[in-house]
C-alpha cells in the first residue's frame, strides 16, 4: 500500500488558496476517491465554484470562517466537516488572523488537472 506523505507533493497555487492533492487515480491507483489538504490564507477568500460530478467532504484543521452554500454563509471552524453534494456552489473565506487548514476528500476522484478545465471547478 502506498504511503505519501503531503510534504512530497508540490502545491497547485489557486486564488484564495493553494491545495496538494496527495492520493489520486494518477499517484495511487484509486479508482473511487482523491484526498488532500488545501491552506487558505488569512482573510482570504476562494472564488465560489461547482464541482459537477463529485461528491467532496472537507474537515477542517486549523482557522476560523465561512463556507457559503449557494450563497447561504455557514460558519466553520476546527472540527468542522462538511458535506458537499455535486452541483452545489461553495466558497469558504477565512475570518481570521490564522490561515485555514483543510483535508479533503473528492468521490469519484478527480485530479489537479479538473481545476483547469471547464467544468471541473471554476477558478
Amino acid at each position: 500500500m502506498p504511503i505519501i506523505h503531503e510534504d512530497d507533493v508540490a502545491y497547485n497555487e489557486l486564488p484564495g488558496r493553494k491545495h496538494r492533492m496527495i492520493l489520486t487515480p494518477e499517484s495511487v491507483g484509486s479508482k473511487q476517491m482523491t484526498f488532500g489538504t488545501a491552506i487558505f490564507p488569512a482573510h482570504a477568500t476562494a472564488p465560489a465554484h461547482v464541482h459537477q460530478a463529485e461528491e467532496e467532504i472537507i474537515y477542517v484543521l486549523t482557522g476560523t470562517g465561512e463556507i457559503r452554500f449557494d450563497g447561504a454563509p455557514e460558519q466553520i471552524r476546527p472540527g468542522s466537516c462538511i458535506f458537499i453534494p455535486p452541483g452545489v456552489e461553495h466558497q469558504i473565506s477565512v475570518n481570521s488572523d490564522e490561515p485555514m487548514k483543510i483535508t479533503y476528500i473528492f468521490s469519484p476522484p478527480t485530479s489537479p488537472a479538473a481545476y483547469d478545465r471547464p467544468g471541473g471547478a471554476a477558478r
